[in-house]
């Protein structure tokens, strides 16, 4: 991005439809100088890589949702405007491209949304607990919904 040129919400939307066009599943403004875009996790990566080249080169957070049907892995992206891009994760199939390459910061980010919603960050080379016990059971993740606190083993 142009040093001189202004970063607005409007500018962000713009330069993502023109770059990405039918990739984006939504895009829109939620405010002053926030946006949200939302890709399948195929596009996650692209995604990301675009608003790098954009200027947007720090990681707020990446956090993750149980949304029922789906996972979500949601990117949080600043500047002078903030971008979160929402990646659409199949439950039964949760992996998702890692940005550890593009941002080495998140590598905490990724190990965190991994130990507590199971979604592997492929290409992530320290998917290692951090908060839960080694010995923690296989497949039981503590912020899905189907997690129940009285029985931590996998609800059927």
């Amino acid at each position: 991005m142009n040093e001189g040129r202004e970063l607005d919400e409007k500018t962000v939307l713009l330069e993502l439809k023109e770059r990405l066009g039918s990739v984006l599943i939504e895009a829109r403004s939620i405010g002053k100088r926030r946006v949200l875009v939302t890709v399948d996790r195929d596009h996650y990566k692209v995604t990301v890589l675009a608003l790098k080249e954009l200027g947007f080169d720090y990681v707020d957070a990446i956090t993750g949702l149980d949304a029922g049907d789906h996972l979500e892995v949601i990117t949080h992206l600043g500047r002078k405007v903030s971008v979160s891009i929402k990646a659409i994760v199949p439950r039964d199939d949760p992996r998702i491209p890692s940005i550890i390459d593009l941002y080495p910061g998140v590598v905490f980010y990724e190990r965190e949304t991994w130990e507590m919603f199971g979604i592997v960050f492929e290409g992530n080379p320290r998917l290692t607990r951090t908060f839960l016990p080694d010995d923690w059971p296989q497949g039981v993740y503590p912020l899905r919904k189907d997690y129940d606190a009285r029985r931590p083993e996998p609800a059927r």
